[in-house]
């Protein structure tokens, strides 16, 4: 839980960062720590203490969030508290989900808020309902009545009750511009068990209003049925007789009653005496639609305004920032579309306006780059796995609507019964997810071949380098320049380049060597030295992380000198100065079992290559090192060897594949991070460190400055500094 923790630190100061350092980084120490946390957690979980004994524990930072209009007060509580309440959630969260059923949807329910909305649009056009009720309370969170709640939560849920009961049953410290104040009422939010804590709360005042014989789904504060307009009414002056007993204010300004067009003016009389307002076309529900299919559509045309100016905004920031721009695109904005065109339907053509705003705003100022032609759209389209770039055309997602209602419907089918029961909901959802998920990945391979065979030759190589393992790792991690992965504006446009093949902007016409220059010469051209600052930038990252695991680690070891040893008809070498790049003991298994690491580096869409399979340019640039060091390595060191290969662009042989997978499970071990998270990193670190090599291959000065002018101003620093020294 340490490690999937994030956000920002509470009264303390320690943030998500800093426990994760905490809990991992410090060996035994941390062992220690973790331990301690997790008998904390045991005794909060199952007996009483003492309240003024965690009141450091449970204070909270307090902010204000602007709801636009009016403020929502947000409680940033410590950190190793929401890593205590999510380590019990995930233990109690069975029981917790058995309480709640399929009404009350925040407690954790799988798809639950698609699930809402689904089944509220069935409810909606069924043709029994007269009207949906949409209801939204005063302050839910803050004005719960905690009393009732933990009283009720001790006969519902006992299982998590001793937990909220000493987080909760005393007034716990907000501290908010040097001022603090007590919250007496309410759930914390920011504390993991909040919406816990809350969804039990309110599963009492659910079972009341089942009486109403509505169709009811809750999602949080946010509450809702539907059904005959008699029913209904009934359903909200019993929600607003029962609901203030538990903390519940229903709040008639803010709630929504839609009705079908030929029972308004019925509406209206049966409502008179309410606040409710009343619409006979729709309203908004959970960031989705509900309403009429005029309504509907012109709801997701608002929406695609936004994002379209978003895309605009975006395409402004792109050229200047076209990292950030792009890791923004792909990480964020992506997502918000994806979830409204999940619970709302179009078949495209709603789309195109965002698709046209893309393709004439946002690449062209990613890439500096004019419109690319319909198969290179298609192409970083794919996602970066397929070759792509994860440039999404909007299009393309209007099935997960159907993908959607797919997944949810044993969830939506409880809900239409008004069953609490989930009984095996969560299971069905699980298969239904993996059997979506193999069809888009079925979809996309079919998608990418296609593209593929669309593609001229130069190309089609390009492509498959960039499928291979690593290749794309610098394309999918968040650009964060305190850990290098932050690429300015010119070396990520020369990144695409690379990637694809394009030729970069501004190149010189010739090399100080004296030959042309284009890429494949500057990624081997010697003049400069750049080839061996790449190599050796490789081996030094090696040679760290394998001294942080074995034993014995050295740079540049030299070779035993040869007495009288000879081999006969191979071609090793016998060069009494021979040196391999780095020496480490027990990477194997043995712990003075010593293994020899020789690091090579080539550029596989060279002329040389381009009619050669990869796979087979990897293994002859294997076989070449092994002739050349791994007889002599077994015979006079009687030691192992392990070449290392990579390519430019960040994939590798198999035999290295194999030796970073090992490297990750040792450094996974020493540190307690999973091998998942230990093995993307590194193969981020390396990928990041060959891409910047190869800019630097095309981008770096090979010229140097006229000798005299270079010995007239070192003989002036010389001159100056010796003046500063007698002085």
């Amino acid at each position: 839980m340490a490690l999937k923790s994030s956000g920002a630190a509470g009264p303390s100061g320690l943030d998500a960062s800093n426990w994760k350092r905490l809990c991992t980084s410090f060996k035994s120490y941390s062992n220690e720590l973790c331990t301690a946390l997790a008998a904390v957690a045991k005794r909060l979980s199952t007996t009483f203490v003492d309240p003024n004994a965690i009141t450091a524990l449970v204070a909270c930072r307090l902010i204000p969030l602007d709801k636009n209009p009016g403020i929502r007060p947000i409680g940033i509580c410590e950190v190793i508290r929401r890593i205590l309440g999510k380590a019990i959630l995930k233990i109690v969260r069975s029981n917790v989900l058995a309480v709640t059923g399929a009404l009350q949807l925040c407690a954790g329910q799988s798809s639950g808020c698609e699930a809402a909305v689904h089944a509220m649009q069935s409810i909606y056009h069924d043709s029994d309902t007269e009207a949906i009720l949409l209801v939204d309370a005063t302050n839910a969170f803050n004005c719960l009545n905690r009393q009732v709640a933990l009283k009720n939560i001790s006969i519902n849920c006992p299982s998590i009750f001793p937990i909220l009961v000493n987080t909760y049953r005393k007034p716990s410290c907000l501290f908010v511009g040097g001022e603090m104040l007590w919250s007496q009422e309410g759930t914390t939010q920011g504390d993991p068990l909040a919406m816990v804590m809350y969804a039990l709360a309110t599963v009492p005042l659910i079972t009341k209003l089942k009486l109403s014989e509505n169709r009811q789904v809750w999602y949080a504060d946010d509450a809702a049925a539907g059904g005959k307009l008699e029913k209904v009414r009934d359903w909200w002056h019993l929600l607003c007789d029962k609901g203030p007993k538990y903390g519940y204010f229903p709040n008639g300004k803010k709630s929504w009653l839609i009705v079908k067009p030929d029972a308004i003016d019925k509406a209206r009389q049966l409502f008179n005496n309410t606040s409710v307002n009343i619409t006979s076309e729709g309203h908004k529900y959970l960031g989705s639609a509900i309403g009429t299919e005029t309504f509907r559509k012109t709801f997701l045309q608002q929406k695609i305004i936004e994002w379209t100016n978003e895309i605009a905004d975006l395409a402004r920031i792109a050229r200047s920032q076209p990292h950030a721009a792009y890791a923004a695109f792909t990480h964020g904005i992506v997502g918000r579309w994806t979830y409204a065109l999940r619970t709302n339907r179009d078949d495209g053509t709603l789309l195109c306006s965002l698709e046209s705003a893309i393709q004439e705003n946002l690449i062209p100022a990613l890439l500096n780059r004019a419109q690319l032609n319909p198969t290179e759209r298609q192409l970083i389209a794919l996602p970066a796995r397929f070759g792509g770039l994860g440039i999404i055309n909007p299009e393309n997602l209007a099935y997960e609507y159907s993908h959607s209602q797919t997944i949810t419907a044993p969830l939506v089918k409880k809900i239409l019964q008004q069953d609490f029961a989930l009984e095996d909901t969560s299971h069905l959802q699980e298969k239904l997810k993996l059997t979506t998920r193999q069809h888009k990945q079925q979809q996309l391979m079919s998608s990418a071949a296609t593209v593929e065979n669309q593609l001229p030759q130069h190309l089609k190589r390009a492509i498959l380098l960039s499928k291979e393992k690593g290749a794309s790792s610098w394309l999918t991690v968040i650009p964060v320049e305190e850990h290098g992965y932050y690429l300015h504006k010119s070396a990520f446009r020369d990144s695409i380049c690379l990637r694809y093949g394009w030729k970069p902007a501004y190149l010189p016409d010739k090399c100080p060597c004296g030959g042309s220059f284009n890429v494949d010469h500057a990624l081997t051209c010697p003049t400069g030295g750049f080839p061996s600052l790449r190599h050796n930038e490789i081996r030094d990252i090696v040679g760290g992380l394998l001294g942080k695991v074995c034993n014995d680690v050295k740079l540049e070891p030299v070779l035993q000198s040869l007495n009288g040893e000879s081999f006969v008809g191979r071609s090793t070498t016998t060069d009494n100065e021979a040196r391999l790049d780095i020496r480490a003991n027990g990477f194997w298994g043995k712990t003075f079992q010593t293994t020899f690491f020789d690091v090579r580096i080539f550029n596989a869409n060279a002329p040389s290559y381009r009619d050669i399979a990869i796979n087979s340019c990897y293994k002859r640039q294997e076989q070449e090192k092994k002739r050349k060091y791994e007889h002599r390595i077994q015979q006079v060191e009687l030691s192992s060897f392990t070449p290392i290969v990579y390519s430019c662009t960040g994939g590798c042989s198999s035999l290295t594949n194999t030796f970073v997978k090992r490297l990750a499970s040792l450094l996974a071990n020493k540190t307690g991070t999973t091998y998942n998270l230990t093995i993307n990193w590194l193969r981020c670190r390396i990928g990041f460190a060959l891409l910047r090599s190869s800019i630097m291959c095309l981008r770096g000065s090979r010229s140097k400055p006229p000798c005299h002018e270079l010995g007239q101003d070192l003989n002036i620093s010389l001159a100056t500094a010796e003046s500063g020294m007698v002085s």
